[in-house]
């Protein structure tokens, strides 16, 4: 063995201490006492003051020049996406072409009131929207306009000539088009309907009076060969005009429509953060596609991810964060069909993908369009850590800017042209309604950060101007803060969010446990015995939730032995909280056991449904619309159930979204273990409805026969 010479000796330790110096460490540490995040704290200042809303919101104003519901204008926007992408520092940027499919432009649409005043009422030209996709060519002089009212009710149309003329609604055009055009011969129609059912409770037809609606021609609408019917969406005021000048006398038209199919695909824009472990993947997802101008839904998610990439190759490049430990994957892409594409594509990749986050609608003004930040968490089902960190990255971003002049400035989240508004953030339920649904269908935890609601949402007034750079900074923090711990987690890290993971996991548990005893307290006499069951189901979920939860961090590394040891204190806690449970059932003074099953809660505990391989779940709609004769009772009655239930929803001061999709968010907890009885029970856990067993029954028999569930009888 050679011994080097002293000094030399010296320098080579000095050399590797400098070299270890210079390395950057883990992002991920303890919980911090000051943040509450299981970020350093020098880490969280360096995302904050490194990532820009004022540069997101220049790309929001880029993609807003583009009409992205077509494929000319989706392409542009694709590969201006991938250049930037590449320039921000993505790797293996690619363009994924998506199947061959019919597509559809407008080369002209104009609408205009002829006679001595004749004035143009709306051009496509100046406004893309104002001809709702999938319009029919017709040129036409001299056409009456007939009002329809809302188009939804037989007695609008009453002793009402039609055939040759065009229908004018204020309703939604489905309607009308379907009873006007298919039915009475009118060749086109134009409406003034601006308010998605969903969005009804936050603005009220005509409190935005110049804004325009988007729609779609339904397909199918005509026979297969027929020339689709056109439809132009005007404002609200500009109804309101036409309607003024028909009780002067008729009103009529002159349409020039000019459209075309071809074949042609979209494209997804995809790249990476190369990861250091192979074979593990964070996913990242906006969707690209939407109609001209689409600011806040969804140039802001868009441009969002964009400055997420940005952001951590300069941070990586200046040598603040080491490269992650799992790739990081971000995806641009058409909503819901490009991701059910990309899964046909890349599902059985031997990738184990640890989270998802989506982008969709970030950046609306919150006090400009009365909007709130949301974060929404897994369903119960799905429980992961992404909840607590998204929890905690809520609860820090509220505390150091929820006022106008937060104390402490470099936790402050700003932005040079954005705002001062103060900062609500909220965490939400589980709910449906983008790309995240999908992945949660495919087992793999995603949550959603959006604005919502939105005055200007589907309509003209989604523009640049109602977006707030200030906001986009506050939701890009929001993701880098959640993605950094799911990318970088690994070894000690994993083991402080495990540990970060059992203190959310208290405050989850004990409010499902609180939410369970009061709904117990409430409950007749005659129910308690009911009642006491829901209520042991809502704590054994939440326990459940939670125990997945901490399992996910031994996925990322935690050591076995510590989330076996934070194990066993939840089956303690759980053991416990059952036990108050029943005390408060003694102390109602209720029978202790329930009444013999009927024949229906017997078939439900014996129908254990169990998810189709390759089948979506968002599927209820599908079989409705297929439905036969013979099932169309069940078929309503299953539509009665889960109206009734949102009428109740509603009543108690749940949001629109929580009940979109309804049908295929209570489908999807079935997994070949529960029994419809089990999901009922779960159901009620996620939603605090008792949702009819008869009617659970008609929904997966009715799922069973199209082919999207399978069953163990």
């Amino acid at each position: 063995m050679h011994t080097l010479p002293r000094p030399f000796a010296a320098l080579v330790v000095l050399a590797a201490l400098s070299a270890a110096a210079q390395a950057p460490l883990s992002p991920l540490g303890p919980v911090s006492p000051t943040t509450g995040l299981v970020l350093r704290d020098d880490v969280v200042r360096a995302l904050i003051q490194e990532s820009s809303g004022d540069r997101i919101h220049d790309g929001v104003q880029r993609l807003a020049l583009l009409a992205r519901d077509n494929q000319g204008g989706y392409t542009e926007a694709a590969e201006w996406t991938k250049a930037a992408a590449e320039a921000a520092g993505l790797k293996d940027v690619r363009l994924e072409p998506m199947k061959d499919a019919p597509q559809w432009r407008a080369t002209r649409g104009e609408l205009w009131v002829t006679g001595p005043h004749r004035y143009r009422v709306t051009s496509h030209a100046d406004l893309p929207m104002s001809l709702a996709l999938k319009s029919g060519s017709f040129e036409g002089t001299g056409l009456e306009l007939v009002d329809v009212g809302t188009g939804a009710r037989d007695e609008e149309y009453a002793g009402k000539d039609l055939k040759g003329k065009v229908a004018l609604t204020r309703g939604h055009p489905s309607a009308t088009l379907s009873t006007a055009v298919t039915k009475l011969g009118a060749v086109g129609v134009v409406s003034s309907y601006s308010t998605p059912p969903w969005n009804t409770p936050h603005r009220m037809d005509g409190d935005f009076p110049d804004q325009v609606g988007w729609a779609i021609v339904p397909p199918g609408l005509v026979p297969q060969g027929a020339r689709n019917p056109f439809l132009f969406m005007v404002s609200d005021r500009q109804g309101r005009e036409l309607r003024a000048q028909m009780r002067t006398g008729p009103v009529k038209v002159d349409v020039s429509v000019a459209t075309e199919e071809y074949p042609g695909h979209y494209s997804i824009v995809s790249g990476v953060i190369p990861g250091t472990r192979a074979g593990e993947e964070v996913v990242l997802t906006a969707h690209l596609d939407h109609y001209k101008p689409g600011a806040d839904d969804n140039a802001s998610g868009s441009a969002t991810l964009l400055e997420l990439v940005r952001t951590y190759t300069t941070l990586i490049r200046r040598g603040v964060l080491p490269p992650p430990v799992r790739t990081v994957r971000v995806l641009w892409l058409p909503e819901f069909e490009g991701t059910r594409e990309w899964f046909s594509h890349h599902g059985a990749d031997p990738v184990r993908r640890v989270a998802h986050f989506n982008f969709d609608m970030l950046g609306a003004s919150l006090s400009r369009v009365h909007s709130r930040f949301l974060v929404s968490y897994t369903p119960d089902w799905n429980g992961s850590f992404v909840n607590a960190v998204s929890e905690s990255t809520v609860a820090f971003m509220n505390r150091f800017n929820g006022v106008t002049y937060p104390p402490r400035k470099d936790f402050r989240i700003g932005s040079v042209t954005g705002s001062q508004d103060p900062l609500d953030a909220h965490m939400d339920r589980y709910s449906r309604g983008s790309d995240h649904q999908l992945f949660n269908d495919h087992g793999i935890p995603g949550v959603a950060f959006s604005t919502w609601p939105d005055d200007g949402y589907h309509t003209s007034g989604d523009r640049p101007e109602n977006v707030d750079p200030t906001q986009l900074h506050r939701a890009a923090f929001a993701g880098l803060a959640s993605i950094t711990v799911a990318a970088w987690a690994e070894g000690s890290g994993a083991l402080d969010l495990a540990r970060l993971v059992a203190v959310h996991g208290v405050r989850r548990v004990a409010e499902d446990e609180f939410r369970a005893r009061r709904d117990l307290a409430s409950a007749p006499v005659a129910q308690v015995a009911g009642t006491s069951r829901l209520a042991r189901a809502v704590v054994r979920a939440g326990y459940q939730r939670e125990r997945e939860a901490l399992r996910s961090c031994q996925l990322l590394g935690a050591p076995a032995a510590a989330v076996r040891a934070l194990l066993r204190t939840l089956e303690t806690s759980e053991a416990q909280a059952l036990e108050r449970v029943e005390a408060d059932v003694k102390a109602r003074g209720g029978a202790s056991r329930e009444p013999a099953p009927t024949e229906a809660e017997r078939r439900a505990r014996a129908f254990v449904p169990r998810r189709v391989k390759g089948q979506e779940l968002a599927a209820f709609d599908d079989v409705v619309t297929k439905a036969s004769p013979e099932t169309k009772p069940r078929v309503a009655a299953v539509q009665a159930a889960l109206n009734d239930a949102t009428t109740a929803l509603r009543e108690r001061g749940e949001g629109e979204l929580r009940f979109y999709q309804l049908p295929d968010a209570i489908a999807s907890y079935a997994d070949g273990r529960r029994s419809v009885a089990d999901i009922r029970d779960a159901a009620y856990a996620e939603y605090g409805y008792v949702f009819p067993v008869e009617a659970l029954l008609d929904l997966f028999g009715l799922l069973e026969q199209g082919g999207i569930m399978t069953s163990a009888r």
